[in-house]
């Protein structure tokens, strides 16, 4: 029966049967990075797992919001991650080096392939709408697809959504944003251009360094082994801004990632504060106002950056990136503090590396004027590496029970959030929630009464590095 609209105007739904369509033992939210991890972990580990994906492929910000390399360098992957980039890189599909870029379309296929190896179901085009409760307990979740409106049971779930939804419509405890205010960080479309004379563009950047970040990380200018990446063009868009031709709150160009002998390059420049990724109109505006910037931006680099005289904009982002959203409320909170100070925790499920400017209110705060005159940060000064490890706790939200969450709705603070939001973490805690809701599946246990022992023995079976920290210290001058 359809939704009816009564005489005072509210809209009623009847109650009716959901029918149970599939069963497992680990359910997968998400099939982003941080959940193909998961996904691949709980499957490599002998449970039955079913994966669970909004979009027609997998990947998520690192595919279809096209944010497609890696910070860590390829020397310091290990396990499943160093795997998928091995095959990407056997393909054609990844460049190694101090970071990886990789090739969006072949990830797609790359990681269906090493699902279906591991025994992973993969439900495409669904889209959570509820969760299935037991008192505290979840259960399982209610689905949307084409099919029409589903259940789907799971011993353990696992949200590996980017945006907490699945812990938040369970009710589990969350921060949303920037503990002091709620602000989040801005989002952006991420869009290619070919038709770039990358040498040329190169040869500019180096005879104008005043006019780019001086952080190694940011402007890398290497040629010869693929690695471009550009901050800055910080007098040419002020420029540009005085001619009203880039929008007021823009303050530099930047190219994320490329492939020099294509002539493609990937741009990170569009930004949209003040909007909340988990509401709908908020998104909607953001995608909108960014393809708008988007049309500026290529006009731009066409008139004004040598090399880019005959670019093209080759195609955009199906979806706009969201940094921030929902953090749960794990059994600990996890600060830059500890970050900075090579916190050991008896719990680590996974050690990752990032390369941040402590204390700075970096990592595209949600206030605006990035990259601007007053962003010491992005115009002075060089990241420094740090090394740090993830608590089991943080991946096991307050008050439910049956659940795990990957990726960067992780138990931590805004300012950790800098650190962890990022691809590394989101694999390293994938692969731990994939391992660990495989154990408590398989022991009938909730995932907080796991033995964090023995999923730490299962995780070093399947070559993670959990000493990465006692052996090189919370800031090693490199990463290998």
């Amino acid at each position: 029966m359809a939704a009816v609209i009564d005489q005072a105007g509210r809209v009623a739904e009847p109650a009716r049967e959901i029918p149970v369509a599939l069963t497992t033992d680990v359910l997968v939210v998400g099939g982003g990075i941080a959940g193909v991890m998961a996904a691949l972990a709980a499957g490599r580990s002998g449970a039955p797992t079913l994966l669970v994906e909004r979009f027609g492929s997998l990947g998520g910000t690192g595919t279809a919001a096209m944010m497609n390399l890696f910070y860590v360098p390829y020397a310091a992957s290990r396990g499943l991650v160093r795997e998928l980039f091995d095959r990407l890189i056997a393909r054609g599909g990844a460049i190694p080096g101090e970071f990886v870029v990789y090739d969006p379309e072949l990830y797609k296929i790359t990681a269906l392939e090493m699902l279906a190896e591991a025994g992973v179901n993969v439900l495409l085009h669904t889209l959570v709408s509820d969760v299935i409760l037991d008192g505290a307990v979840l259960r399982g979740i209610v689905v949307e697809n084409k099919s029409g409106r589903q259940a789907i049971l799971g011993r353990v779930t696992i949200d590996a959504s980017g945006d907490a939804d699945v812990a938040a419509r369970a009710g589990a405890p969350f921060v949303k944003g920037r503990e002091e205010d709620g602000k989040m960080r801005p989002m952006t479309l991420i869009f290619r251009m070919g038709g770039v004379d990358v040498p040329r563009l190169v040869d500019y950047v180096k005879s104008h360094p005043d006019d780019f970040s001086p952080d190694p990380l940011q402007c890398m200018l290497d040629l010869d082994h693929h690695m471009i990446r550009v901050f800055g063009f910080f007098k040419l868009v002020e420029d540009a801004k005085v001619r009203g031709e880039l929008w007021p709150d823009c303050y530099y160009f930047r190219v994320e990632s490329v492939l020099p002998e294509r002539g493609v390059l990937t741009v990170n420049a569009t930004r949209v504060y003040g909007v909340d990724g988990t509401r709908g109109e908020d998104l909607s505006r953001a995608e909108i106002e960014t393809r708008h910037q988007m049309i500026q931006l290529a006009a731009f680099a066409r008139r004004d950056i040598p090399g880019f005289e005959h670019s093209f904009i080759l195609d955009s982002a199906s979806t706009i990136g969201v940094r921030e959203t929902r953090r749960i409320r794990g059994g600990y909170v996890m600060t830059e503090d500890d970050i900075l100070a090579g916190r050991h925790y008896d719990d680590a499920v996974g050690v990752d590396a990032n390369q941040q400017n402590p204390r700075q209110q970096g990592g595209h705060p949600p206030d605006g004027k990035e990259g601007g005159p007053q962003d010491v940060e992005a115009r002075h000064l060089i990241a420094r590496m740090f090394v740090y490890e993830i608590p089991y706790r943080c991946l096991v939200p307050r008050d439910i029970e049956g659940l795990l969450v990957a990726g960067r709705c992780l138990s931590v603070d805004h300012h950790a959030d800098v650190y962890t939001r990022n691809q590394g973490t989101a694999m390293a805690s994938g692969v731990a929630a994939g391992v660990a809701g495989a154990l408590a599946a398989r022991a009938g246990a909730p995932p907080r009464q796991v033995d964090v022992r023995a999923v730490q023995a299962a995780l070093r079976a399947l070559g993670v590095d959990l000493d990465l920290l006692s052996r090189l210290g919370p800031s090693p001058e490199r990463l290998e």
